[in-house]
Formats: structure tokens, C-alpha cells, sequence
């Protein structure tokens, strides 16, 4: 073999070797990233990854997912299956909270009853029974009281004596009691309800001091729960009215109670359609002396 086709023999071998290097490198290259049947670790279903880990997932849930687990202490947002205590059924909150539901079968206390219709006194509150109680025209301004007297006579001690309007009086006025029937439960005095008037002290003139109706005018000799010494009392704009016997239509007032007009301040109660505007006071007021 000559020297010349030895010298050409090792150029093909080094070029050969040279080309294959080459190829095998630009192949290694450009290759995609092997893929094997065998998932990595940390994507393999229900295999846990290794710690530290970021992104980690795996086929049992952490901790404070997993229903029916109470998480670790003083993670946020916790999500368990257990009810907090505030919203457990049957579970009643600490005494102290706000709103707080009896447990049932428990009667909470007791509301107090809704007053209603009530008559009230200038001074006194409600109008009780059996307590004394002056009767003025309208506002005591008027200086008008209801006084116990013969209208007729000047003299006080002339009988017989009936109810009386006096306006600017010369003799105490006189204070009366509202009755209530036995039947009636109220221990307040309401309008509308029947009841009896009385003058509280005792008569010079031997009559009950009971009001009654007689020939359309209110005298005394009357007795407590009998028919014609039944009166109601009723509201109007701003003062109370009586009122006696029954009345025919809805929303219509019985007989009520008025003053005859008297010329000379002595007015009597009449039963007829007029209207006697009252004001009870539970004491009288001093400034208004009687002479």
C-alpha cells in the first residue's frame, strides 16, 4: 500500500468520526425532554411528594379540607365538618349574648299587657277605684267643680242635695269615688267601662251618696251596680264626657251627661244630648280656693 492512499484511507476516518460526533450532538439536542410511563413523585396520585415541596399535589387532602377533621389550632379559614358551638342545634349560647333564644319548651318572662283605653288624672296617673277624685269644667282655669248642694237654696245645709257644677264656689267642692261592679277584673278605670260615682263623704241629708239618673237629671240616692246608676266615661279632644244607659247604633255615645246653664253658676247635670267636658284631679289645687 502506497503512502498516498494511506494518507486518504485516515482523512475518511477523521472526516467519518468527525461527521458522526456532529450528528449525534444537534440529535441530543433538539430531542424532547424523555418522557417515561412512571410518573414523577409529586404527581403521582395518592403518593406524597417530598417535603418542601412547592406546589405540591397528591390524592389525600391536607388536613384542614378533609371533612369531619378539625384542622390544626389557629389556622384561618378553617373548614371542618363539626358545627362551631354558637351554631350547633340544640346547643344554647353563653348567658350574656345579645338575642339570646330561651331553649325550647322554656317560657321566656312574662310581657307586661298593652294599657289601653285607661283614664288618667291632671296630677295622679291612671284613675284608680275607690280613691277620691275632684271633677272641674274642662281646665281648672274655669274654676268650675263639681260640689254637693241643693242648686235652689244658698244655704249648703238645705236638702236635698244633688251633684252641682259650681263655678267659682263658695263651699268645699267635693270629691267622688268611681265603683266598679264585682264582675269586672279591671284595677284600673277604662273608658267605656260602667261603673259607679259616689261622693266620698257622708250625706248631711240621710240620700246615698251613689249618682243616678231620674226624670233626665242626675241626682244621689242611687245604688252601686243598679241600671240607672251605671255611667261610662269616654274620651274627647282633650277632656272626658259621661255618659249613661245603652246605646242603639255603632260608634254612637248613650245619653250623655251636660249642665243645665244655670245664670247663676249653679249648674245642674243633665242627661240629655249636650256634652259636659271634664277633668279629674286627684288633688285639688290650692290656687284655687273656694270662698
Amino acid at each position: 500500500m502506497t503512502t498516498s492512499r494511506l494518507i486518504m484511507i485516515c482523512f475518511l476516518v477523521v472526516v467519518i468520526t468527525t461527521s458522526s460526533g456532529v450528528s449525534c450532538k444537534k440529535e441530543k439536542k433538539h430531542h424532547p425532554r424523555q418522557v417515561s410511563g412512571v410518573p414523577e413523585p409529586s404527581m403521582a396520585p395518592g403518593i406524597q411528594g417530598p417535603p418542601g415541596v412547592v406546589g405540591q399535589v397528591s390524592g389525600v387532602p391536607e388536613p384542614s379540607m378533609a371533612p369531619g377533621i378539625q384542622g390544626p389550632p389557629g389556622v384561618v379559614g378553617q373548614v371542618s365538618g363539626v358545627p362551631e358551638p354558637s351554631m350547633a342545634p340544640s346547643i344554647q349560647e353563653p348567658p350574656g349574648v345579645v338575642g339570646q333564644a330561651p331553649p325550647p319548651g322554656i317560657q321566656g318572662p312574662p310581657r307586661p299587657p298593652v294599657v289601653t283605653d285607661v283614664v288618667f288624672s291632671v296630677d295622679g296617673g291612671q284613675v284608680l277605684p275607690n280613691v277620691p277624685y275632684y271633677i272641674s269644667f274642662m281646665s281648672a282655669d274655669y274654676n268650675m267643680w263639681i260640689c254637693r248642694m241643693n242648686p235652689s237654696s244658698s244655704d249648703p245645709k238645705t236638702c236635698p242635695h244633688q251633684p252641682v257644677m259650681f263655678t267659682r264656689p263658695t263651699i268645699a267642692p267635693e270629691p267622688v269615688m268611681f265603683i266598679l261592679p264585682p264582675s269586672t277584673p279591671d284595677t284600673v278605670i277604662r273608658e267605656s267601662t260602667k261603673l259607679s260615682i259616689k261622693f266620698v263623704n257622708p250625706s248631711q241629708c240621710g240620700e246615698s251618696g251613689v249618682w243616678r239618673v231620674a226624670n233626665g237629671e242626675v241626682v244621689l240616692g242611687g245604688v252601686e251596680g243598679r241600671e240607672d246608676s251605671l255611667f261610662r266615661i269616654h274620651m274627647t279632644d282633650s277632656y272626658y264626657m259621661f255618659t249613661i244607659g245603652e246605646s242603639v247604633y255603632p260608634d254612637v255615645y248613650e245619653t250623655s251627661i251636660s249642665l243645665s246653664n244655670s245664670a247663676i253658676g249653679k249648674d245642674r247635670l243633665m242627661a240629655n244630648s249636650g256634652e259636659l267636658e271634664v277633668l279629674f284631679f286627684q288633688h285639688y289645687p290650692p290656687e284655687y280656693n273656694y270662698y
